[in-house]
């Protein structure tokens, strides 16, 4: 058995991969961003499993600062992380990047988002070596997702924590993985994405605002849209009707005991549930009338 595999990892993504690691009863190092820093954040932390890892808290800019405070490792595992955390240093093992998407597209942060905003339906986690240039690295290992069109996108890196899981349990046994080159004729890189660009146009399709939605569900924030001079973010959110008109883009066309059905360019939503000020509700509590427009 391979004798130290540390992982660097954060946010909802490493609170997932620590869960599924505990399940197949894999215990690694794992280094993370300090407490605070996941608190204030309030997407998921790999604290919630501090009694299970031993955890160090380092500095999330770079490996200078962190490699005298963690433990020597035969592998270092990267999930959710900075993709140059290594520019220009020398590390002594392989270290590995976990990318959710089939590599060598959806270079990038963001490549959750982006892939349920496009409606992809077949992605998958990618693992590769890294070798300085951000995601293009040797894979070392490759899995296939489908991404269900009820999938938000909590649900997606919820498989990608567990496929990247069970590689981790297969370093512990020693396998062996053949590295492949990418392709780089196909590749691209992702643009990240501006915090203005998640505000609701109820003028788009029923179906493009829906992937909307998904794309930016938690753990990203969520969406928002505006009535009577406040802001609501969409926590859940389903299609009503495919295509048709239904009213004007952002009227409320009725509500039920499940939300509120909502007009967009083409069919309609059924917004479920909303956040507003930090708590979640019912949408059809926000007292919202027939006729009422939302923006």
């Amino acid at each position: 058995m391979a004798k130290n595999i540390l992982v660097f990892t954060k946010d909802y993504a490493g609170q997932q991969l620590l869960k599924y690691l505990k399940e197949l009863k894999i215990y690694p190092f794992i280094a993370s961003v300090s407490k605070n820093d996941a608190l204030q954040k309030n997407t998921g932390s790999v604290y919630k499993y501090h009694k299970d890892f031993q955890i160090f808290e380092v500095s999330s800019s770079t490996y200078e600062y962190a490699k005298n405070i963690i433990p020597q490792a035969d592998y270092i595992i990267c999930v959710d992380w900075k993709k140059d955390y290594f520019s220009g240093i020398n590390v002594n093992c392989p270290v590995y990047y976990m990318q959710p998407s089939l590599l060598p597209k959806y270079r990038g942060y963001g490549a959750v988002s982006q892939q349920i905003l496009r409606g992809v339906i077949y992605s998958g986690v990618t693992i590769y070596e890294y070798n300085g240039i951000i995601d293009g690295g040797d894979i070392v290992y490759q899995k296939e997702i489908k991404i269900e069109d009820y999938f938000n996108a909590s649900d997606f890196i919820d498989i990608t924590s567990k496929k990247t899981a069970e590689f981790i349990k297969e370093l512990y046994n020693n396998k062996k993985f053949e590295k492949s080159k990418q392709n780089n004729s196909i590749a691209f890189y992702l643009p990240k994405t501006r915090s203005s660009s998640k505000v609701v146009d109820f003028n788009a399709s029923a179906v493009s605002l829906y992937n909307f939605i998904r794309a930016y569900s938690f753990p990203y924030g969520m969406v928002s849209f505006y009535y009577k001079g406040k802001e609501y973010k969409i926590a859940s959110a389903s299609i009503e009707s495919w295509s048709g008109i239904e009213g004007r883009p952002g009227e409320v066309v009725s509500q039920n005991d499940y939300g509120l059905i909502v007009a967009c360019g083409s069919g309609s939503i059924l917004i479920k549930e909303v956040e507003i000020d930090g708590s979640i509700m019912k949408a059809h509590m926000i007292n919202a009338f027939d006729g009422d427009i939302f923006l």
